[in-house]
């Protein structure tokens, strides 16, 4: 669900900006929710310096337009305890029905505020709630004139999820303590189309150091109707874990994962992102663990993914802050298929500083907007100013607003350019397949090839992991101070100059002409946009692998790579059937074939031990023509 208005019409210019909000605070502005409107934002913002509350945290709502300009603001403070703003992407509610905004916020450790704004964000309504017990608040969903609420509460010595139910007038109307173990945290939430049914996604901890994530689905009445887990058994899973709906009822999950030790003495992990997939029932439908390095030499910075959102045709935009150097972050939006695959990863850096851009950026929170746009949301720590001038801080609210392809009109002002090359030697060989290296980049993956001779490589994305430019593609990462982890960096991305564009560097077999002499091949790139780009490649072939003719029948027939490898290629006309036989005669392969003209048929080896086969191939007329061929 979004914070937009029914009946608003979207029909307005699209907006895009990148800037740092100014809140007129200068000591602890750490936004942690964007939620989109008719005419504008709302935004939830950590601060403690406003007046006659020094000693104490407080929340500002703030409201602005939709150039980012602000309009309103409004503090929720305490005097004798602490107002934090919540988790981030977490605390503000949907707009009501009565064009009011609420939001769920903590108290220090036993207390839980609900608060109401009018359009100006002037209060109207305020209820403080308290335990007797510790709470934390993850996440509030205004549904079906009730709120649900998600977090932690602290009992018995021991930390447990809790998920609770409150009327319209802000009352507890049922409370819930669906977890079995010992520590655990529910931080997110999802309400799927007002069906009756409440998933609360958090963390559980088998013990201090184990922590794994835990998806807990319940009825309105909060009756459990399944509870599972998910992640790396006997390691710390991070708590960074984020929900979002997908169009084909199912539901995509942010988290991390550990991939490996940080230093030599096992002290800590690295982490990964980890983007999750699973249907309705909890089953996993797919994982994909994503390692964006960007250019340092420090492999054990982490990533940190935070929210994420999944629009109507199952497409993820996952925002998340990148470390990339010992010092610095930035903030990223990736954009994955419905599959997982990676189409493209932006990265953002925040404006009007001046002289003094911010250092350390965060992006914490992604929305869809009613403009057909996305608007991002995070804040700054800029290190360039000194103690004495801001309190130890300088943080102010900064967002980005974009259109679906991530241009903001200043970190990305267009997309990129379609470009792409690959390395083919002068002189090759008749029917046979080389091994290049394909450079691409562009606007956005899956990249399809088709080449001259019919050969077509189609769904290239960009690899989970990522390389710096100057470790370059074949660079390994093993050292004494990081222990490598599984298969994953097997391809690198690599840095185009100095900028953040990705470039694709990947390995393919490419086939050659089949006829001896010169030939300029024809390569051509297509985008997911539809855009092409056709390059040209002059060759000399040389008559390596002959030909089986027959010159009383006319019957030509080629049978490549020899050896081979991957697949075997059967190409001719009118071919009637094929079979593959072990050197026992017994037939180990054979498919009917519907005589076509210059047709090429293409038969997998993944099924064939290697050694050597007959390959016969039988024509329309009755002829057969035998072929041996080597698999490896």
């Amino acid at each position: 669900m979004i914070g937009i208005f029914s009946g608003v019409s979207n029909c307005y210019c699209q907006s895009r900006f990148n800037r740092i909000i100014d809140c007129e605070h200068r000591t602890m502005n750490i936004l942690v929710s964007v939620l989109p409107l008719h005419d504008g934002y709302l935004l939830t913002v950590g601060t403690s310096d406003v007046e006659g509350y020094s000693d104490n945290r407080c929340t500002m709502l703030v409201k602005i337009d939709t150039g980012g300009n602000v309009l309103y603001r409004n503090f929720i403070c305490d005097s004798t305890y602490d107002v934090y703003e919540g988790r981030f992407s977490s605390g503000l509610i949907e707009p009501t029905p009565h064009m009011t905004y609420k939001c769920m916020l903590e108290g220090h450790w036993n207390k839980m505020i609900c608060c109401e704004f009018d359009d100006s964000l002037g209060c109207i309504y305020r209820q403080d709630t308290f335990f007797d017990i510790p709470h934390t608040i993850g996440d509030a969903h205004y549904c079906d004139n009730g709120i649900y609420i998600v977090g932690q509460i602290h009992d018995n010595n021991k930390y447990c999820g809790y998920i609770e139910k409150r009327d319209s007038l802000g009352v507890l109307s049922n409370r819930i303590i669906p977890y079995g173990y010992n520590v655990e945290s529910a931080y997110d939430a999802v309400i799927r189309n007002n069906e009756g049914y409440l998933l609360a996604y958090g963390i559980v901890a088998t013990n201090i150091n184990n922590h794994l994530y835990s998806l807990v689905k319940l009825d309105t009445s909060l009756n459990i109707i399944w509870q599972k887990t998910y992640g790396r058994a006997n390691w710390n899973n991070g708590e960074q874990s984020f929900i979002a709906p997908s169009p084909d009822n199912c539901y995509v999950m942010s988290g991390i994962y550990p991939v490996c030790y940080a230093d030599r003495y096992e002290y800590e992990t690295c982490d990964a992102t980890c983007i999750r997939k699973i249907d309705d029932n909890g089953n996993l439908l797919w994982e994909k663990v994503i390692k964006n390095y960007g250019p340092s030499p420090l492999f054990y910075l982490n990533d940190e993914s935070y929210d994420l959102y999944v629009d109507d045709n199952g497409y993820i935009y996952v925002a998340s802050t990148i470390m990339y150097n010992n010092f610095s972050r930035t903030g990223a939006l990736t954009k994955l298929s419905p599959q997982g695959d990676i189409m493209y990863i932006r990265h953002y850096e925040p404006t009007g500083r001046g002289e003094h851009q911010s250092a350390i950026t965060y992006l914490n929170s992604v929305k869809p907007t009613p403009d057909g746009g996305l608007i991002m949301g995070g804040y700054t720590y800029d290190s360039y100013y000194t103690a004495a001038e801001f309190d130890d801080y300088f943080q102010q609210p900064w967002l980005v607003k974009t259109d679906m392809d991530g241009l903001d009109g200043l970190c990305y002002t267009e997309l990129p350019e379609l470009d792409f090359d690959i390395f083919i030697p002068d002189t090759v060989c008749n029917l046979d397949s080389i091994d290049c290296v394909v450079n691409i980049s562009g606007p956005s993956a899956p990249y399809r090839l088709d080449f001259s001779t019919g050969q077509v490589i189609d769904s290239i994305y960009y690899p989970d992991t990522y390389v710096p430019y100057d470790f370059g593609i074949d660079r390994p990462i093993s050292s004494e101070y990081l222990y490598e982890y599984s298969d994953y960096i097997t391809e690198a991305t690599l840095k185009k100059n100095t900028t953040w564009e990705d470039i694709i560097a990947r390995h393919y077999n490419i086939r050659t002409p089949r006829d001896p002499g010169e030939h300029q091949l024809a390569i051509t790139l297509t985008d997911f946009y539809g855009n092409t780009k056709t390059i040209y490649k002059d060759i000399y072939v040389n008559p390596c692998h002959d030909l089986a003719v027959d010159e009383n029948d006319n019957i030509m027939l080629s049978v490549y790579p020899n050896p081979a490898t991957e697949c075997i290629n059967i190409a001719g006309d009118n071919i009637s059937s094929i079979e593959i036989c072990n050197l026992l005669g017994e037939v180990v392969h054979y498919i009917s074939v519907a005589p076509r003209h210059e047709h090429t048929n293409v038969i997998s080896t993944e099924n064939m031990p290697a050694g050597s086969y007959f390959v016969r191939v039988r024509m329309v007329n009755g002829k057969v023509v035998t072929k041996k061929i080597i698999v490896l």
